[in-house]
């Protein structure tokens, strides 16, 4: 299930709504599920240094999904795009997108993967940098 019903906007309200916050900068993510469930759009509100809050809401019916406040955002909530193709050393990405199931490389949803597709391989480079050549179901280890 790809794409949204809701529009960005909707959920950035739906998301200060929820977080209870105004006048914060803000920006919404859209995440694929890789699970079978719902896209969802990643809400964060704040900058590096300041208050923060981010807010996961339902991109199709538009019910918040979790939400989590901030006291200081350390860094910029995610990487660039262009920064997962750099790190995962594609050289003709055919597309990215943000994606998110719980594997080993990720267990959250508010920390969704990069996925990096070429024409010959997908890799997903994860919000700390690293490169993942499988999402492996979580586990130990």
């Amino acid at each position: 299930m790809r794409g949204a019903r809701i529009s960005e906007e909707r959920a950035v309200r739906v998301a200060a709504d929820a977080a209870k916050v105004s006048g914060l900068p803000a920006a919404a993510h859209l995440v694929e599920r890789l699970d079978g469930q719902h896209p969802y759009f990643l809400v964060h509100f704040g900058e590096p240094g300041g208050p923060g809050a981010a807010v996961m809401v339902d991109a199709m019916d538009g019910s918040v999904m979790a939400r989590a406040a901030v006291e200081r955002v350390g860094q910029p909530w995610l990487i660039k795009d262009d920064r997962a193709v750099e790190i995962a050393n594609c050289a003709q990405p055919v597309e990215t997108r943000l994606v998110w199931k719980p594997s080993r490389a990720t267990r959250s949803p508010f920390y969704p993967l990069w996925e990096v597709s070429t024409a010959s391989e997908r890799l997903w480079v994860d919000q700390s940098g690293r490169v993942w050549r499988e999402l492996a179901p979580p586990g130990p280890g």
